[in-house]
């Protein structure tokens, strides 16, 4: 069974999202520490929906890029799950120098089954859907 990632946030997507609770830290009048609980409202979801759009709209940047053949696809990944070239090193176990280099197409074309499989770890996605990146163009 194929690995499949999720293409978007659960709280992104959930128009209710203003129902669940929050715990607030403030000061009061008197300057001290007081915690509150509240409902997240209408603000707080139209933050996060435009977050979530400018995170979708990079990865479909990086998508495009990929395609182009002007980065690898671990430069998608890499944007998928909203991480940066050192927080991919530390989850895949690869050195950041080694990341940076295996963002280009050509290095990455070059990369051993072994650290393959240690970056399709990372993203949690196959091997194989890390080195066909056709399936994502639609076709």
């Amino acid at each position: 069974m194929e690995k499949q990632m999720e293409n978007s946030n659960p709280v992104y997507k959930n128009k209710s999202y203003g129902q669940y609770r929050e715990m607030l830290y403030s000061y009061d009048e008197n300057g001290n520490f007081q915690k509150s609980v509240s409902y997240h409202g209408e603000p707080d979801r139209v933050v996060l929906e435009q977050a979530w759009d400018l995170f979708n709209e990079r990865a479909e940047e990086a998508k495009q890029k990929v395609l182009a053949g002007k980065v690898s696809p671990i430069a998608y990944y890499m944007e998928k799950i909203l991480a940066d070239p050192m927080g991919l090193s530390m989850m895949a176990g690869v050195s950041l120098w080694k990341v940076k280099l295996h963002c280009k197409p050509f290095f990455f074309k070059r990369l051993s089954d072994r650290t393959l499989t240690q970056y399709a770890e990372a993203f949690n996605i196959s091997m194989e859907q890390l080195k066909n990146f056709e399936h994502l163009t639609g076709k």
